[in-house]
This record gives C-alpha cells, structure tokens and sequence, in this order.
C-alpha cells in the first residue's frame, strides 16, 4: 500500500450520536483512531476488535468497485486479516 493512506467512516453509537472512525496506513500498519463531533482530539483505538477490522474490509472494498482504490490493497488487507485469523463470514455471524 501506499504511504499515509487515510480511510475514515462513521457509525451511530447507542445513544444516536455520531462515532468517527479512522483507519491510517503508515507504510507498514494500521493505526486506529476514533473521534466524537463533540470531542476535541483523535484519540487511539488499542487493539480493534474483528468488526472494526471488517469495516475497513467493505471500505476498501467499496472504494475498490468505484474505482478509486487499486485491488491488490485490498487483498494485502485480506492477507492480514487471514494471518489474525479475522474471517469475512464472522461479520454475518454476529449479526445473526
């Protein structure tokens, strides 16, 4: 991947606000971060759970069918996940 690739996205927490969570390449990582609209800073995210490392899959994903991400990043991110031993179908498995 290349150096210092930003991915960010957002979900809505229990009480409805807003979470914002960035995923940050820095040319041999991934570095969480998660911000809150009323928050001052990025603060880290130590060790992110399967789900969180899921998201940035379908975000990498998605930016890949909209051709705005080449697909070998994906797969180097599929790698990982597979050496964690993060599989794709433990996401539908939480949901159900």
């Amino acid at each position: 991947m290349t150096k210092n690739q930003i991915h960010e996205w957002h979900e809505r927490m229990e009480d409805g606000r807003k979470q914002y969570i960035r995923a940050y390449w820095n040319s041999r990582e991934w570095l969480f971060r998660v911000a809150h609209p009323d928050g001052e800073a990025w603060m880290p995210l130590e060790k992110p759970g399967p789900e969180r490392w899921l998201e940035l899959r379908d975000l990498l994903f998605r930016k890949y069918q909209r051709k705005k991400l080449p697909w070998k990043y994906v797969e180097q991110l599929d790698k990982m996940l597979e050496k964690m031993g993060i599989r794709q179908d433990e996401a539908t498995q939480n949901e159900e």
